[in-house]
């Protein structure tokens, strides 16, 4: 799921056009510049009916949009969780062999500093259902 999500991501000429390639999992260089994207699984659970497993895992994956200003940040959120038109905003797509289903749960911004000064960042919480093609 992690790389399909990513390779989904990538693969957004507006998301492309403000983060490069910068899109990834875990830790962000700070020499790797801004806006960017940082994804974390929250948590994983495979989920079952009552005849058993049902071939599905539930993840909250947190996407973290960062940027120099607010309006960076809230651009790279726009372009991934905007109402009506966010790429994953109610996805429902099989990527690189993995079946991806994804519903934006929340959304919320704050700041922090680095070495250059300010980071704006909105964090999206989303729900990922994914399971083997």
């Amino acid at each position: 799921m992690e790389e399909a999500l990513r390779v989904k991501l990538l693969a957004t000429a507006a998301l492309t056009s403000l983060v490069v390639k910068r899109v990834d999992w875990g830790l962000r260089s700070t020499a790797a510049g801004l806006p960017a994207v940082r994804l974390f699984e929250i948590s994983g659970v495979p989920q079952a009916n009552l005849a058993g497993p049902s071939g599905w895992t539930r993840a909250r994956v947190q996407i973290d949009c960062l940027g120099r200003t607010y309006l960076a940040a809230r651009d790279v959120a726009d372009v991934i969780a905007k109402p009506g038109s966010g790429v994953l905003n109610a996805m429902r797509e099989t990527v690189g062999g993995v079946r991806l289903r994804t519903f934006i749960m929340n959304r919320r911004a704050d700041h922090d500093t680095d070495a250059d000064g300010v980071v704006h960042r909105i964090s999206l919480d989303v729900m990922v259902w994914h399971a083997p093609a």
